[in-house]
C-alpha cells in the first residue's frame, strides 16, 4: 500500500516517488480531502465574517471570471495535452524532454501575459454584462477591484500546468497532489487577520496560486531540467500539444462557462441570496466529484495515454473501465450520503454568524438536485481524459459545448418556475447529454479498426 511505501521511502524521495493507478488515486483523494477540510475552514472563516451578501457575491464572481480565463490559457487541459508527447520525447532523451518543456513554457507565457493585461482592463464589462448582470452598479465596481487582483494567478497557473506535467508523466504524483492540498492555507491566514476585508481574501487566494508554483521546484530540481526560453512552433511534439491544448482548454473554459451561467442565472432578480446560497452547496457537492472523478481520472491518466502511445488497444480498454467502474460506485455511494445527511451536515459547518438557517434551507434544496448527477459527473471527468489520452480532444470540446447549450436551455426555461434550483436541474440534465456523447464515442474507437491511438506518427503528420 501507498502509505507503506512513504513510511519505507525517506521524505525527500516522495516527490519523485513514481506511482501506480491506484496509489495514485489514494495520493489525489487524500490531497482533495485535507483542501476540501481547508476549503470548509475558509468558508467558516468566509461566511462569518461577509455571509452571502454583496461583498460575498463580488468576490465570487470575481473567482469566475478570473478561473475562466485561467482555464482557457492554463488549465488541466495543458497539462494533460503535454504528458503523452513528454512520453513520447522520453524515447530520445533527457535534453528532448527539457526542450519540449521549455518550448512550451515560453510559448504559453508569451500568450498569458498580454491576455493577462487585456482581461485587467475589460474586465467591467465583462462582469456587467456576462458573469454577474443581476448585480448592482457598486457590488459589479468591487468585484471588479476583485477581478484585477485575482488575474495575477494566470500567469502562475499557466507555469504550473507546463511544469507539473513533467512528474505527472513519470506517476509522480506526490508534489501535484500536495499543492492541490495547500490550495486553501493563504486565504485561510488572511482571514484568521484581526479585521480581514473582501480584499485581503482576494489576496490570500493569489499566494494559494504561489505555494502550487512553487511546491513543484524539489521535484523539477531532481529531473535537472535545462530550461531557457526557447521559441520553436514546427516542432512536432510542440504542434501535437497545441493540437490536443488548443480544444481541451476550450473544452476547459466551457465548463467554467458552466459556472458563469450558473453565477448568471443565480443573479437574475438583483438577489445575493441564492448565489452565496449555490456557492456553499457545490462547495459540499463537488468534493466526491474530487474524489472519486478528479483523483482516479488523473491519476490513471499517463497510464491511459502510455496505453494509447504503446498501441495497447485491450489494455487501454481495461484500465478506462476499471477507472470508471470504481468511480461510478463511489460516486453513487457519496450521492446517497449526501442526500440523506446534507441538510445536518449544512447546519453543522455553515450556520452561524451571518449564515442563518434560511440560507441553509436554500443551501440543502441546491445540494439535493446536484448530487444527483454525481455518477454521472465522475464518468465525463474520467472518459473525457482518456479521449485525450487517445489523441482526441475534439470529441470532448463537442460534448462540452452540447452540455452547455442544454444547460442554458434547461436554466432559462425553468427559471421562471422554480428559481434558483434550475441551476441544479440544469447541471443534471446537461451531464446527461455530454456522457452520451463521450462514452459513445469511446466505445466506437475502442471497436473499430481505424487508427486509435496517439503515435509519433500522428504527431509528425499534426494530426
Amino acid at each position: 500500500m501507498i502509505w507503506q511505501r512513504l513510511r519505507t521511502t525517506p521524505w525527500y524521495a516522495w516527490p519523485t516517488l513514481s506511482l501506480s493507478t491506484a496509489e495514485g488515486s489514494l495520493i489525489f483523494m487524500a490531497a482533495f480531502l485535507i483542501s476540501a477540510a481547508l476549503g470548509v475552514v475558509r468558508q467558516i472563516l468566509f461566511n462569518a465574517h461577509f455571509g452571502v451578501g454583496e461583498e460575498a457575491a463580488a468576490l465570487y464572481a470575481a473567482f469566475r471570471l478570473s478561473e475562466t480565463v485561467s482555464t482557457l490559457i492554463a488549465g488541466g487541459a495543458l497539462t494533460n495535452a503535454l504528458v503523452p508527447h513528454l512520453l513520447i520525447a522520453a524515447r530520445k532523451n533527457g535534453r528532448a524532454i527539457s526542450l519540449l518543456v521549455s518550448r512550451m513554457l515560453t510559448l504559453m507565457l508569451v500568450v498569458a501575459i498580454p491576455v493577462t493585461f487585456t482581461l485587467w482592463l475589460s474586465a467591467p464589462s465583462l462582469l456587467r454584462w456576462i458573469v454577474a448582470p443581476g448585480l448592482d452598479p457598486q457590488t459589479q465596481a468591487l468585484a471588479t477591484l476583485l477581478t484585477r487582483i485575482l488575474i495575477a494567478e494566470i500567469v502562475l497557473l499557466t507555469a504550473e500546468g507546463v511544469l507539473s506535467a513533467v512528474l505527472i508523466a513519470r506517476g509522480q504524483f506526490f508534489l501535484p497532489a500536495a499543492g492541490i492540498a495547500l490550495r486553501n492555507t493563504m486565504i485561510i491566514l488572511t482571514l484568521l487577520m484581526p479585521e480581514p476585508t473582501i480584499v485581503t481574501a482576494a489576496i490570500g487566494s493569489l499566494g494559494d496560486s504561489v505555494i502550487q508554483l512553487v511546491i513543484l521546484i524539489p521535484g523539477l530540481w531532481h529531473h535537472r531540467l535545462k530550461l531557457r526560453p526557447a521559441w520553436h512552433l514546427r516542432d512536432p511534439l510542440v504542434r501535437g500539444t497545441l493540437h490536443l491544448a488548443i480544444p481541451g482548454a476550450i473544452s476547459g473554459t466551457i465548463n467554467y462557462g458552466n459556472a458563469i451561467v450558473d453565477t448568471a442565472i443565480a443573479s437574475l432578480g438583483g438577489q445575493a441570496t441564492g448565489l452565496g446560497a449555490m456557492h456553499n452547496a457545490l462547495l459540499l457537492g463537488n468534493l466526491p466529484q474530487r474524489l472519486c472523478g478528479m483523483a482516479i481520472g488523473q491519476a490513471a491518466f499517463p497510464y491511459l495515454a502510455a496505453a494509447a502511445v504503446n498501441r495497447h488497444r485491450a489494455l487501454f480498454r481495461q484500465r478506462w473501465l476499471t477507472a470508471v467502474g470504481i468511480a461510478v460506485i463511489l460516486a453513487t455511494f457519496s450521492a446517497l450520503a449526501l442526500i440523506g445527511g446534507g441538510r445536518w451536515l449544512i447546519r453543522l459547518i455553515f450556520e452561524r454568524g451571518a449564515f442563518d438557517s434560511a440560507a441553509g434551507d436554500l443551501t440543502f434544496a441546491i445540494l439535493q438536485v446536484f448530487t444527483l448527477g454525481l455518477p454521472i459527473y465522475v464518468i465525463v471527468e474520467i472518459s473525457g481524459r482518456a479521449m485525450v489520452a487517445l489523441g482526441d480532444a475534439r470529441t470532448p470540446l463537442m460534448a462540452n459545448a452540447a452540455q452547455l447549450l442544454s444547460r442554458l436551455g434547461v436554466a432559462m426555461a425553468l427559471w421562471p418556475i422554480v428559481g434558483v434550483l434550475a441551476v441544479p436541474i440544469a447541471t443534471v440534465a446537461s451531464g446527461v447529454v455530454e456522457v452520451t456523447i463521450l462514452c459513445g464515442m469511446l466505445f466506437y474507437r475502442l471497436h473499430t479498426s481505424a487508427e486509435w491511438h496517439i503515435t509519433a506518427d500522428t504527431i509528425v503528420e499534426g494530426s
